[in-house]
């Protein structure tokens, strides 16, 4: 059997888990790896970074060369690193693409579907790319997430600090703000990529609050479409010399495909 057959064949997740990412727009599966895939990952995930200068059995020395691995100054703890080896096997692994490919099913259309065709509460499946193949699929890599704990982040920042002249602490990672991976204004535009869902494949256990996992507004593609035409604008207030105070409305900002959730004008989607 070709892998291709393999997985339109093998369907690891169960309709409850299925229905749970159609309502929840999210699911977390445990014990996606193997022991021995889970081992050789983090062992390749160590060499890199040791190739790189940092050795993970002293981060208290080695640590602060992560800065150096972080093109957006170490925001969610991010670091550039793409295409080794570990990590292709990682995106590529068949049961990872075939969980992909049962909620790609179950959460999009694929057969040509209008939107004006489906119930209410189906047409956040909707999109205007037209019939795919549910069981073929083309990867897009992103980076990778290694956060150090707060306190060691912290000590690590503050050597910075002083031999650089940086003023913060936290100057070797960061927090990555609430955002939206795309732009809601222009979410079908022929210029970006279309990524009809994202997986991230956890090494290490991060089920405690504050400890560095992920966070999600659930349930919010039922209601996505309807508020990105509702989504209010930024509104900035200057007091001119006289004492006097005047507001401007500005649209909220886009860069790229990154969006970030203001906690003003955005509290509704932080209350979720």
């Amino acid at each position: 059997m070709s892998q291709q057959e393999w997985i339109r064949h093998f369907r690891p997740l169960t309709e409850e888990q299925i229905q749970t990412f159609a309502n929840d727009g999210v699911l977390v599966v445990e014990n996606v790896l193997t022991s021995e895939e889970l081992e050789s990952s983090r062992n390749g995930l160590h060499q890199t970074l040791a190739q790189l200068s940092v050795d993970t059995d002293d981060l208290i020395g080695t640590g602060h060369a992560l800065r150096y691995l972080s093109s957006t100054n170490g925001s969610g703890g991010v670091l550039d690193i793409f295409y080794d080896e570990w990590k292709m096997r990682i995106a590529s692994n068949p049961t990872l693409f075939s969980m992909t490919c049962q909620l790609w099913d179950t959460a999009y259309c694929h057969s040509g579907e209008t939107a004006e065709s489906l119930d209410k509460t189906q047409r956040f499946k909707w999109h205007p790319y037209g019939e795919f193949d549910c069981n073929k699929g083309y990867m897009f890599i992103d980076r990778i997430g290694y956060r150090l704990p707060t306190a060691l982040a912290e000590q690590l920042g503050t050597q910075l600090e002083t031999h650089s002249g940086l003023k913060r602490k936290s100057s070797l990672q960061r927090s990555l703000t609430p955002h939206l991976d795309c732009c809601p204004d222009n979410l079908f535009t022929d210029k970006s990529k279309w990524r009809p869902i994202q997986c991230f494949v956890s090494l290490t256990d991060t089920v405690e609050p504050n400890a560095g996992g992920f966070e999600v507004a659930t349930g919010f593609h039922h209601d996505f479409a309807d508020w990105a035409k509702r989504r209010p604008p930024t509104v900035v207030t200057r007091k001119q010399k006289d004492g006097t105070s005047v507001s401007e409305c500005f649209p909220a900002p886009c860069i790229g495909e990154y969006t970030h959730i203001r906690p003003r004008e955005d509290r509704n989607v932080m209350d979720r």
